[in-house]
């Protein structure tokens, strides 16, 4: 199976719509494209620190968008130290014109100039499958595999980001191939036990 994952995204209007545009999730595969621009972090969770710190490598102007009193007094000194602005409070919706993200408006009605905003998503795994078969899944579940991504379940192997959040398309066509020389392995083995079965009881020979 390879069916993947979705993003999970913050619950503010307007955000999904410019999801993919100007609405962004990953500095790597698109701070290039927005670089030196003003740029805004959405925050997520608390993993969202790091990442706008990983942002800041594309611009100089950055501000980040938290919730009041989230932050330690560590990672405010990490941000100030780097220049990256931060916007205390919530986030009320994306302000687009002319199909343009052009800020980011809170929930005071302050209006937060952005060309672009990155976003950390949540992975959620598309696993209803693997739960309906019964397969070991761990506290976030993602399903756990071993070797060659065998779940729990005999005949059942996982490839992809539906196991591995992480797996980019080079990585996830990796991980397929093994899969399929595992599972051919396996038939194979299971070949050799229905011949030795046949051969023993009826000195059958394939």
């Amino acid at each position: 199976m390879a069916t993947g994952l979705r993003d999970e995204l913050p619950n503010i209007p307007g955000l999904a719509d410019r999801w993919a545009r100007d609405v962004l999730h990953c500095p790597y595969c698109h701070g290039w494209e927005v670089r030196d621009q003003q740029l805004g972090v959405v925050w997520n969770g608390p993993d969202t620190v790091r990442y706008a710190q990983i942002i800041r490598q594309w611009s100089h102007d950055v501000v980040l968008f938290a919730p009041s009193e989230t932050l330690s007094p560590a990672q405010s000194s990490q941000l100030v130290a780097r220049a990256i602005g931060v916007v205390e409070g919530s986030v009320s919706e994306v302000v687009v014109n002319s199909d343009h993200l052009t800020g980011v408006r809170m929930d005071d009605g302050q209006v937060v100039p952005c060309d672009a905003l990155f976003v950390p998503p949540r992975f959620v795994p598309n696993n209803d499958l693997l739960v309906g078969l019964g397969c070991d899944l761990d506290e976030r579940g993602w399903v756990i595999t071993g070797a060659n991504g065998a779940t729990s379940v005999a005949g059942v192997w996982v490839a992809g980001n539906l196991a591995n959040p992480r797996a980019q398309v080079i990585t996830a066509a990796g991980e397929g191939s093994a899969a399929a020389i595992a599972i051919n392995a396996d038939l194979v083995d299971e070949d050799v036990s229905h011949a030795v079965r046949d051969y023993n009881r009826h000195g059958i020979l394939p």
